[in-house]
């Protein structure tokens, strides 16, 4: 292969983290709004990442459901004033769409808990639904999506909502061990300076100010090609 082509392998990785990337900037700008972060965030990413990763979302019964559950995040409301096409539901407002959406994914995940797209529900319900007790069984859905394909934006994302989860519910010593555990893996889900950023930042919210500008600093150090090393370089020099 000549040197100026980019690998099937280099393509993907430099799509899953540009596509990380994007959701873990959506979450440290809105951490008070995880809603939003969902919504634009991991229906819109995993959503891509079923795709992109070779999984059909036509001709399958239970990805049909998820693409439908994932379609209703785009359905028009009546503030829209914009004719709706036949079939389509329109919604009072974003509150309805939202809770409709929901009961498709919680009927999915209850259908189907093991499966892909019952993973990738339980994932978007986790971040939706969350907060400061995050019921186990969206833990364990984003944890498992997160192993099924390490490498996939699917998987990425999952790993970064299973670990925001914990931080979020006050787990953040939790969550740093289990984004250490994905950095230490063979086949990690998430880029590495991606966790060792995620790791970084999650120091930081615990007050561990030491292991947070070590880490940033390893951000810099050692991926200086990283689009997060300028950040983590002001990160650093802020601590």
């Amino acid at each position: 292969m000549a040197k100026d082509k980019i690998s099937r392998k280099d393509l993907k990785e430099n799509e899953l983290e540009h596509a990380i990337i994007g959701a873990r900037d959506y979450v440290v700008m809105h951490e008070a709004t995880a809603k939003k972060w969902t919504i634009l965030g991991v229906g819109a990413v995993v959503l891509v990442g079923l795709v992109w990763g070779g999984l059909a979302l036509r001709g399958r019964r239970l990805d049909t459901r998820l693409s439908a559950a994932l379609s209703v995040f785009d359905a028009p409301l009546v503030a829209d004033g914009a004719g709706a096409a036949p079939g389509v539901t329109v919604y009072k407002d974003a509150d309805e769409r939202l809770e409709a959406a929901k009961k498709q994914l919680r009927e999915l995940a209850t259908d189907a808990p093991g499966s892909r797209p019952g993973q990738a529900a339980r994932t978007m319900l986790l971040a939706l639904e969350g907060g400061p007790t995050p019921p186990a069984s969206l833990l364990d859905g984003a944890r498992d999506l997160a192993k099924r394909d390490p490498g996939s934006i699917a998987s990425g994302v999952a790993a970064l909502a299973y670990l925001e989860a914990e931080a979020a519910a006050g787990r953040r010593k939790e969550a740093i061990s289990s984004a250490k555990a994905y950095l230490d893996a063979a086949n990690p889900p998430l880029p590495k300076d991606v966790i060792l950023f995620t790791i970084a930042r999650f120091y930081e919210m615990d007050g561990q100010l030491a292991d947070a500008k070590s880490s940033y600093q390893r951000v810099v150090s050692d991926y200086p090609d990283s689009p997060m090393r300028f950040e983590a370089q002001q990160k650093s020099q802020g601590l």
